[in-house]
């Protein structure tokens, strides 16, 4: 049989099974379509998702490479502000100490209480009473 004139200029010839050949022919029965323009039809509709998976892929590769450095950066410095948080907290302790507070612990305790009170405030409550 001569190949039909038209914007169709390549076959594929391909092998199949018998339960493939009917499903495709039940389901070309079912769309009212040749299994011809279905299996067109699947074949397109997978290769274009393919398409957007390997871009998705190939841009979430992408973002990941722009962003390592700034993550990377932040966490250096959250490293950095915990460590001078810490160290400030316990030369805070050791002062109140050496100027004979005896209930330095105490101090300590209500004041991170007291922090932790404003790290829960609305950003624009977060001023200081007097």
């Amino acid at each position: 049989m001569m190949p039909k004139q038209g914007r169709f200029k390549h076959r594929v010839n391909l092998w199949i099974d018998d339960d493939l050949a009917a499903r495709l022919k039940a389901e070309a029965t079912r769309r009212e379509l040749s299994v011809a323009v279905l299996v067109r039809e699947i074949l397109n509709r997978a290769l274009i998702e393919e398409a957007a998976i390997d871009g998705r892929e190939a841009l979430d590769r992408a973002i990941r490479r722009a962003i390592k450095k700034d993550v990377d950066r932040l966490a250096g410095l959250l490293v950095k502000s915990t460590m001078a948080g810490a160290t400030a907290m316990y030369m805070n302790v050791q002062v109140l100490s050496d100027l004979g507070k005896h209930d330095a612990a105490n101090i300590y305790h209500v004041a991170r209480k007291k922090a932790v009170e404003y790290l829960r405030l609305p950003e624009n409550d977060g001023e200081v009473d007097e």
